[in-house]
């Protein structure tokens, strides 16, 4: 029962996950389209991409979308290529902030039942204690002690003879 419990948050977190990289694909290719940036859909394909690659992804995505727009331009805004590549990292980085502070706390916190500060909070210290995995493997490895806490204390609910009872001084001796 608790496997299986545990099993369903591991599907949760990467339907999440899915999401999340959805929404960067989206808003991505919104942002080129908006802008006039060339070959936008690849571009949003490769930053759906590089979001699975954690604190270097969106980096790369960057880079990727402004050489794009240094060597192409732009085919709606009357800006020299230079300016354009200037708009295209700053619609990058207001990306990954909306996706950083509002996106995933809530496509994931809701999917994996935590409050999205503790996930922030989380991801800060599994990154730190245990790096790349720790960032990787924090939320989900935090909804699945979440959960077998509150299987136990189910169990203990349903079953109070389980709960082991102080012993009295006579069955001591």
């Amino acid at each position: 029962m608790l496997a299986k419990r545990i099993l369903n948050i591991w599907k949760n977190y990467i339907t999440s996950q899915f999401l999340v990289t959805l929404f960067i694909f989206i808003l991505n290719w919104l942002m080129g389209w908006l802008t006039g940036l060339r070959f936008s859909f690849l571009n949003a394909l490769a930053a759906a991409v590089c979001e699975a690659i954690p604190n270097f992804g969106p980096i790369i995505s960057t880079v990727i979308s402004a050489i794009l727009a240094i060597a192409f331009g732009s085919s709606k805004l009357n800006l020299a290529n230079w300016q354009f590549a200037l708009v295209i990292i700053g619609c990058c980085i207001l990306i990954q902030l909306i996706q950083n502070w509002l996106i995933s706390p809530m496509v994931i916190g809701k999917k994996m039942d935590l409050n999205p500060i503790i996930i922030f909070i989380g991801m800060l210290i599994f990154s730190a204690v245990f790096g790349f995995w720790g960032m990787i493997l924090a939320v989900p490895i935090m909804a699945s002690c979440k959960e077998a806490m509150k299987y136990t204390q189910e169990q203990k609910a349903a079953n109070p003879d389980l709960i082991e009872k102080p012993k009295t001084t006579n069955e001591i001796k």
